[in-house]
């Protein structure tokens, strides 16, 4: 297990460590009585005792929950605790409560952002001709080139941007292409069969092949390009404080947009059948063939580590960060969601729910995405998304 991975794992367990607090210190400000606050689930590892609340980790860290006294409907809530219960509280309180740890994802997503573009900082939208990394199973791989390589000419024409260099891969895609590659000092030409890739505007690239390999046809807006499969060093910028604060505050945004997108997405690939068809396919799938698990990011995340690039490893922490929020807000129990829209059922009609009528709702809701989990954890190790540079 590489550095990559451990700080994907690291950062779930602090977003869903975050995420508990939001809800534990909203409860303790309103006076709900909150019983637990543990990290994990299943067996309990280690705990202690503090005024009327037990903290702790459970064995499984798939999650984290606080005990609110009330929450459960068939708890016998003791007569001295009714007053600090969940459902005995108004229900601006409850939603808060409920709101607040979700509403968590948001400023570590921004605090993220905020740090990186003061330390790291950001591209600049350009990149020089040198390769930062080559992708592996890729034309650039088959023909020699290595990272640190700089392409100084295509097809006897000097190059001095990426612009130019990468324009020229993608009109030419499945076709023999001589580089100049300038190496220890000295240049020497590099011969290349270009891949072909299919390349959505919004997506980027969804799946590549080589000039010998089947693709399929693009699809609405996508086109078909070249395909080299390196990455160019990017330029970078950092900002102050103030500049950075901007920047964090568009690329949340952009992150949260691409969220709902995704969120959209996870449910049409099981109504269109999408990820029935993954799962019954064979080999490495496009990125848009079937969910993303937990499994595939943290594979993701490796690779990033391994190849340099970090700010993908911080935008798929980023990206996981918003996601898991805005999902916990869908208005389906059992999660906080689901319990939002209970409180706004009562405050429209003015009459209580009882939540046990729910419980087969919840139970359907938990086995979908119990469904989804073990279709996605499959799909990760039998059918790992390509991940072209």
């Amino acid at each position: 297990m590489n550095a990559g991975v451990l700080l994907f794992i690291g950062a779930i367990l602090v977003v869903v460590m975050v995420h508990e607090t939001g809800h534990f210190l909203v409860a303790k400000l309103f006076n709900f009585k909150a019983t637990k606050f543990f990290l994990g689930f299943g067996p309990t590892v280690w705990s202690f005792t503090r005024g009327e609340t037990e903290y702790g980790i459970k064995a499984i860290p798939a999650g984290g929950f606080v005990k609110i006294v009330g929450m459960n409907p068939y708890e016998d809530i003791p007569p001295a605790d009714r007053a600090r219960s969940y459902f005995t509280k108004p229900r601006w309180q409850r939603a808060l409560v409920l709101v607040a740890g979700s509403a968590t994802h948001w400023p570590v997503a921004f605090l993220i952002l905020l740090v990186t573009s003061m330390t790291l900082g950001f591209p600049t939208g350009k990149a020089s001709t040198e390769v930062a990394a080559v992708s592996e199973e890729s034309p650039a791989l088959d023909s020699g080139l290595k990272a640190g390589d700089v392409i100084t000419g295509v097809e006897g024409l000097e190059t001095r941007s990426w612009e130019r260099v990468s324009a020229y891969i993608r009109a030419h895609a499945g076709e023999e292409v001589t580089f100049t590659v300038a190496r220890g000092g000295t240049e020497q030409p590099v011969e290349v069969v270009l891949g072909r890739a299919i390349y959505s505007p919004r997506r980027g690239p969804v799946d590549y092949a080589s000039a010998s390999e089947e693709l399929r046809e693009p699809r609405g807006n996508e086109k078909l390009v070249g395909f080299l499969g390196v990455q160019p060093t990017e330029l970078f910028e950092k900002k102050g404080f103030f500049g950075a604060a901007a920047d964090a505050s568009g690329k949340t945004w952009d992150a949260t947009k691409l969220s709902v997108q995704g969120i959209g997405q996870v449910f049409s690939m099981v109504v269109d059948g999408r990820l029935w068809g993954a799962l019954s396919g064979s080999g490495e799938r496009a990125i848009d063939e079937g969910p993303l698990g937990i499994v595939g990011a943290g594979r993701i995340a490796g690779e990033s580590v391994a190849t340099g690039q970090y700010l993908n490893l911080i935008g798929l922490i980023v990206g996981f960060t918003i996601f898991v929020g805005l999902m916990n807000l869908l208005p389906l129990p059992p999660l906080d969601g689901g319990h939002l829209a209970v409180v706004a059922y009562e405050a429209v009609t003015k009459r209580p729910v009882d939540m046990r009528k729910l419980i087969p709702v919840a139970a359907a809701v938990l086995s979908f995405f119990l469904i989804l989990f073990v279709a996605s954890l499959y799909l990760d190790i039998a059918r790992p998304i390509r991940t072209p540079l």
